[in-house]
């Protein structure tokens, strides 16, 4: 899924984050599989163990099937439209067998249970019709995120709890409406994949969050629509990782990693169509996978 275009349509018609193949954006499908990989490559990982792959295997399903299923849930739902139909809601004279036994009128148990019962009739005839698939599939994925952070360690749990708050926040800020900025979408396909890949094998360093962050910014710059915000972000971003990896003393990778940037220039210029934004993907993968291997 990718936002304004690719994005967009992706989210509707599957979800961010599955594991399931759709046409025509395989990359795109992979890319927050991908950035885990190269967090694990970042953190120095040792060589290929069965315990280490066994760990590697477990992230890669709780970044896809874990906090994908969640999100996905969340960005494509107007939570918004339920909320708005809370706030005209009235059922009418509350049913007598609802309320407490001898409760006298007025009374704060009489009041609690017309409450309920409002609520009651709320869940069941709107938020259950509108939202209810995505309440199931937000209980989902919450409970394999959360029983496979805890398998990983204290690292990728923190991170977890870290990222369920976060998209509780672009909620929020979002007013509930579908989907949210693409600027949500980057850090949560792009760079919290990254980090959690990095502490699966090593504590969290400074300079791989920076790097998560940068790359970050690049893939929030690919989704955009206009030509000018687009080229803007894409080489912040990246230009962000080439002078983070001068200050490592990693010069030999600048060049190359200035070459993956020419591309992803090129094809900005390009309309804003599937094609481009595929192709986009490939060289922004090649970079992340280069600055992976140069930390």
């Amino acid at each position: 899924m990718w936002y304004n275009l690719a994005v967009t349509s992706e989210l509707r018609s599957g979800g961010l984050i599955r594991l399931r193949l759709r046409g025509g954006s395989l990359l795109a499908w992979l890319l927050p599989a991908w950035a885990t990989a190269c967090g694990a490559i970042a953190s120095g990982m040792p060589a290929a163990t069965p315990e280490g792959a066994v760990r590697l295997l477990l992230a890669l399903l709780l970044v896809e099937a874990g906090w994908g299923a969640v999100w996905e849930a969340l960005a494509t739902t107007d939570w918004a439209a339920p909320i708005r139909r809370w706030r005209n809601w009235y059922l009418g004279e509350v049913p007598l067998s609802l309320l407490p036994p001898y409760s006298r009128p007025g009374s704060p148990a009489e009041r609690i249970a017309r409450w309920l019962a409002q609520l009651r009739a709320w869940g069941q005839g709107v938020l259950s019709p509108m939202a209810g698939r995505a309440l199931g599939t937000v209980a989902a994925g919450l409970l394999l995120s959360t029983a496979l952070a805890l398998a990983l360690g204290q690292g990728p749990l923190l991170l977890t709890l870290g990222l369920l708050a976060m998209m509780q926040l672009a909620l929020v800020l979002e007013k509930g409406k579908a989907p949210p900025r693409s600027g949500w979408d980057g850090v949560i396909r792009v760079g919290w994949p990254w980090l959690v890949g990095h502490v699966l094998f090593a504590p969290l360093t400074l300079s791989s969050l920076l790097v998560a962050a940068a790359f970050s910014i690049a893939a929030v710059g690919m989704s955009q629509t206009e030509k000018g915000q687009r080229r803007l972000l894409e080489l912040t971003g990246q230009s962000a990782v080439a002078l983070l990896l001068i200050l490592l003393h990693r010069p030999l990778a600048v060049p190359f990693l200035a070459l993956f940037l020419v591309p992803q220039w090129l094809l900005s210029a390009q309309a804003d169509d599937g094609r481009r934004t595929r192709r986009a993907w490939i060289w922004l993968a090649a970079g992340m996978l280069l600055t992976a291997c140069a930390l």
